[in-house]
């Protein structure tokens, strides 16, 4: 049995599908003035590190990929960065299958899929910080748009991906920008809820998948990221951690509101904010690390793994506790 991993690499704009890579400490090379990029002893990094792709290497010039997103049934998997297209490849080969145009920011949700050739593809728009996620029977892929809103793809029963429309978002009306910046995105099983990280306006929003309506919006930390659906509660990390109080150190966060800072300006926590949809408990926050980011659950439900990159750790939560 062969276990799979992709890795996006968001610096080189490429994928490696199958096994991660292995870089070199960047202390063992001399410095160069070779060009950065492929050369015989595999991939040079402008940081002078020499990465050697174990498996299939696939180059995506200009993309820098930001988030990965397998189908349910494992036939796709999709990719996206700095261009406005969704690209699409087959995971078990790693062969490019489309490059998909994303939904100009004017088309709402109609009754009816729209012709890929019909839509004028938004220059604009392009993945943000992460926010790609399949609806559970795999028919739709949803895609956070760093300009505001939630782009909408098709995809067919023969595997095709097709752009539908865009869903807007209700503005984040912070200090320095109006749009809001959507983050992790998740599913309901039932494919009619869509949970939408808003980074800008540290909130949490509950989206109808068919019609782009926002049913609900919850207060969560500073900075949410990534977001993960477990039973009846939705788990978001926060790059911030939890929003200050009165007299709390506080920082600037970018455009937005503020955050908690240490003696040095820095960001000094991270959190994870659970919410019960039905109601019947408070909203929680759990402080984990700093810069608390990716977030994945365990099959059997029972641990939530979260990412701290501020502090290069993984903090393992029991979901029963």
């Amino acid at each position: 049995m062969r276990t799979e991993l992709f890795v996006g690499r968001a610096l080189l704009g490429c994928c490696v599908l199958f096994n991660a890579l292995s870089p070199a400490n960047a202390q063992d090379f001399d410095a160069t003035t070779n060009i950065v990029g492929r050369n015989a002893n595999g991939i040079e990094t402008p940081a002078n590190q020499i990465l050697t792709p174990a498996g299939t290497f696939v180059e995506l010039p200009g993309v820098r990929p930001n988030a990965l997103a397998l189908s349910p049934d494992g036939k796709l998997l999709v990719t996206a960065g700095l261009t406005g297209e969704l690209i699409v490849a087959d995971p078990a080969s790693g062969r490019l299958l489309q490059h998909v145009p994303l939904p100009p920011d004017n088309k709402t949700p109609t009754s009816s899929s729209v012709s890929p050739g019909v839509l004028d593809p938004s220059q604009k728009a392009q993945l943000s910080f992460t926010g790609l996620a399949f609806s559970p029977d795999g028919s739709r892929i949803y895609l956070a748009n760093v300009n505001g809103d939630i782009k909408v793809l098709g995809v067919d029963g023969d595997h095709k991906v097709a752009p539908l429309f865009s869903i807007p978002l209700p503005p984040a009306d912070a200090p320095g920008r109006a749009a809001e910046i959507p983050a992790g995105i998740a599913v309901s099983p039932d494919g009619k809820r869509i949970y939408v990280a808003l980074n800008l306006s540290n909130r949490l929003a509950e989206l109808e998948a068919e019609t782009g309506r926002v049913l609900r919006v919850w207060d969560v930390g500073v900075a949410p990221f990534a977001v993960v659906l477990a039973g009846h509660k939705v788990f978001v990390s926060n790059w911030g951690g939890r929003r200050p109080e009165l007299g709390s150190l506080t920082g600037p966060a970018g455009r937005g509101t503020l955050v908690r800072v240490d003696s040095r300006s820095i960001a000094s926590e991270g959190s994870v904010s659970v919410i019960d949809l039905d109601g019947a408990e408070p909203p929680q926050e759990i402080l984990t690390g700093l810069h608390a980011c990716a977030l994945a659950l365990s099959p059997n439900r029972r641990w939530l793994v979260v990412a701290n990159a501020g502090r290069d750790t993984l903090r393992v939560m029991d979901m029963r506790t």
